[in-house]
């Protein structure tokens, strides 16, 4: 049971924020309100903060410095006055360089390597059909055209499909199945569901038309997993069969491929492995482990105090802090009794280096107002590292049709750039690997 718990927590902390966690995590058995006497966060700071669609013009946030790079922000937000804006580049720049996927992908594409001939798909919640993003050959298709929900487009299906394949993605060539399932809090099932009719749209096409990659942001709990909760298994086993057709299965704690995010803000080289820093989320959960650890907390009961005071008492405390801090409160309610105190503390500080960074902060990406609407993001997750790194699988599938999945991800690894005890994502260089050594 130990082994599950250390586990979970470890997705947890690679997953991202409490919403994400949630999202992950199905009802692990506690019927007690783990946020039950915790205070509301009082937030104090801009940085991280999610202004998309928000009217900020009577804020000031001159004396916030410059943080608009962590803001998430599109079209329709409203800016203060120049007196009362935030410092550096304008929105306008951040929005344009945010563009720019970065890590050689420009020249890539200019000399042609853009995934084409790759079929790849993504499944993810309904998105718009219209947006000048897609690429030509997107195929969509709905999971279950007859729910309703499937009217309701989401920002996060947008997102995923505008990193792997949009015209400014990893792999702008490819074609693009997409599955639409809708958001009725029953993804593991609704994935099975997309395997099985990818699956059987496969037998149809010729060899070289095959599906090869499927991008999903989704990772599997192994408690759901272990009782088959949500579907866990069904989508266990659809993974399972999409394997055994050579097709490559990308999510968030995937068993073949450790991955976490990266950033590189806007102005930076970005084309530059050295222009990188760790993902924002895992900064963001550091920062709440080292408040710990200067609070000297030893037990289940200290630490939930001192994370119910930093809500309220840290000065600094911005949006994603507060979303670390949930998160830590969360873990703490649903594992006191299943694991030690020092088995958590050490599965929340758990060190990323060696782990294949991808990028996953500071992005612009599709949005779904309208067909020329984009989203600035601030801060991302393992959600925006998914769909960048099928997208180079599909530039090492285009050089390399022959290639297995197992040479794939072993050159991801060998071609990583270490940089400051990360292990970056290297598209050239992988690229360049299946080149010289085809099967």
């Amino acid at each position: 049971m130990k082994k599950i718990v250390v586990a979970i927590l470890i997705l947890v902390m690679v997953a991202g924020s409490l919403a994400t966690v949630l999202y992950y995590l199905l009802d692990l058995g506690g019927s007690k309100d783990p946020f039950a006497g915790i205070p509301n966060p009082v937030i104090r700071s801009h940085r991280f903060a999610n202004l998309a669609g928000i009217d900020a013009s009577e804020l000031d946030l001159s004396k916030s410095g410059d943080i608009l790079h962590t803001v998430t922000f599109d079209a329709a937000t409203k800016w203060p006055d120049e007196p009362k804006m935030l410092q550096g580049m304008s929105p306008q720049e951040i929005m344009e360089k945010g563009k720019y996927l970065g890590l050689g992908l420009k020249a890539l594409h200019q000399e042609g390597f853009t995934g084409k001939g790759v079929s790849v798909a993504i499944f993810d919640k309904p998105i718009p059909r219209d947006h000048e993003a897609w690429p030509e050959t997107m195929t969509y298709i709905e999971a279950l055209p007859d729910d309703p929900k499937m009217s309701q487009v989401h920002f996060h299906g947008a997102a995923c499909a505008s990193i792997l394949s949009g015209k400014d993605g990893v792999a702008p060539g490819v074609h693009l199945y997409y599955f639409a399932v809708p958001d009725d809090g029953r993804p593991y099932q609704r994935y099975a569901q997309a395997m099985e009719m990818l699956l059987e749209r496969q037998s149809a096409l010729l060899p070289e038309e095959k599906i090869r990659i499927v991008s999903v942001s989704h990772g599997i709990d192994p408690d759901a997993l272990a009782g088959n909760l949500g579907g866990a298994r069904d989508w266990a086993d659809a993974i399972g069969k999409a394997s055994e057709q050579g097709i490559m299965v990308v999510y968030p704690g995937m068993p073949q491929l450790d991955f976490t995010g990266i950033g590189s803000k806007p102005g930076k080289d970005r084309d530059d492995p050295e222009s990188y820093e760790p993902w924002s989320w895992t900064m963001a959960k550091d920062e709440v482990m080292a408040k710990l650890r200067d609070a000297k907390v030893g037990s289940w009961d200290s630490a939930r105090k001192e994370l119910s005071r930093l809500l309220t008492a840290d000065p600094s405390l911005d949006r994603l802090s507060a979303e670390a801090i949930d998160t830590f409160i969360y873990t703490v309610a649903y594992y006191k009794n299943v694991s030690t105190f020092s088995e958590w503390m050490d599965a929340m500080s758990r060190d990323q280096s060696g782990v294949l960074a991808v990028p996953a902060d500071y992005l612009t990406l599709a949005g779904v107002q309208a067909p020329q609407s984009y989203t600035y993001y601030g801060s991302g997750g393992l959600s925006w590292s998914t769909p960048y790194l099928a997208g180079v699988l599909a530039l090492g599938l285009e050089v390399n049709p022959e290639a297995t999945p197992d040479e794939l991800y072993r050159a991801l690894e060998d071609t990583a750039t270490a940089v400051s005890g990360m292990s970056v994502i290297n598209p050239r260089g992988f690229v360049e690997a299946l080149v010289e050594t085809p099967n």
